[in-house]
């Protein structure tokens, strides 16, 4: 069911991007991305198949499958666009990402082909139907939310372009690639397995806070000394890999370091609004938090840039602070 909603949502973009190509690289105000736009659907494919067979592993408990494909995909992405950063190929960070998915969704579907494709016979469509009228709230709900997510990079990156600029967008997206290579090492893959366990508590009734309490102390360990680190020699690491004119987006990663370790503390246990049926709650609090982020850009759009971003890493770190309060209520 999950792959046929993703391939209706792919058919669909890549309909839409063959119809107002021109249109959308208006409204974006960046002509410079060109056939660029052409490589969403694909971007999307990846991402879906990535979903998908991830929470088919989980389930499954391929929790090695689940770390490999994390860490290539963080891995591949790294590499790729790095090499890209020393030739004159356009787009290499959008084809370093696309890489980085591919290779990701590479390790899930071979996983699957290999011990799993007799699932695919039982299959049954009357079954299919009937779980997707009882369970209509919880994909509204999480396809909402997504969307919700989606609306705020996507603006944010419309707005950044319009206000400041291409190369500040540039230097704003590579930014956020590196500081989210541990967020996606560490967060995504051991979120998986959280989740898993989260679920397999609250079915025995087990109390979820303190194991809740450990996991996020232990996150802060390993977190901590690494965004210390980036912070300290963000300008300098990205003028020796990617070369001097990008020590800017090294300016940016410092400004940026303490709202994404807040991202990094929350993402691994961003399941327990879900196993606790409490995905309407978090929605409603993911809509402030997208609103803020977007309000802050078109508030400051006539400061500097390093000023906005220093607005979203001071206002999305104390966003991020109430989300843990709000798991600390939820949970006690």
């Amino acid at each position: 069911l999950s792959l046929v909603i993703m391939f209706l949502i792919v058919l669909l973009t890549s309909f839409g991007i063959m119809l107002f190509h021109e249109k959308i690289l208006r409204l974006l105000n960046a002509q410079e991305i060109g056939n660029l736009l052409y490589l969403v659907p694909l971007s999307i494919l990846l991402a879906g198949l990535n979903q998908t067979f991830n929470y088919w592993a989980n389930r499954k408990k391929y929790f090695g499958s689940i770390s490999s494909s994390q860490i290539t995909q963080s891995i591949g992405i790294g590499i790729t666009q790095t090499g890209f950063g020393f030739t004159s190929i356009s787009g290499g960070l959008v084809l370093g990402n696309i890489f980085g998915r591919f290779v990701a969704a590479f390790v899930l579907v071979k996983q699957f082909i290999k011990n799993d494709t007799s699932f695919l016979s039982a299959i049954d469509k009357t079954r299919m139907i009937q779980e997707v009228k009882k369970h209509k709230d919880f994909p509204l709900v999480n396809s909402l939310h997504a969307f919700g997510d989606i609306i705020r990079t996507s603006g944010s990156v419309m707005l950044l372009s319009s206000f400041f600029g291409a190369s500040v967008l540039g230097f704003y997206a590579l930014s956020l690639r590196v500081l989210q290579v541990p967020i996606g090492i560490v967060g995504s893959a051991l979120g998986q397995v959280l989740f898993q366990k989260f679920t397999k508590l609250h079915n025995s009734n087990d109390d979820l806070f303190p194991y809740v309490k450990k996991v996020l102390f232990q996150l802060i360990i390993i977190g901590l000394p690494i965004f210390v680190f980036l912070y300290i020699i963000s300008p300098e690491l990205f003028s020796f890999v990617f070369g001097e004119k990008w020590r800017v987006a090294g300016e940016y990663s410092r400004i940026l370091v303490p709202y994404l370790f807040m991202n990094f503390l929350i993402s691994p246990i961003s399941s327990i609004p879900i196993i606790l049926e409490k995905q309407k709650e978090i929605f409603y609090i993911s809509v402030i938090g997208n609103i803020l982020f977007l309000f802050i850009i078109v508030l400051f759009q006539d400061c500097s840039i390093k000023r906005v971003l220093g607005m979203i890493s001071i206002v999305m770190s104390i966003y991020y602070i109430y989300v843990l309060y709000w798991y600390y209520k939820v949970l006690k």
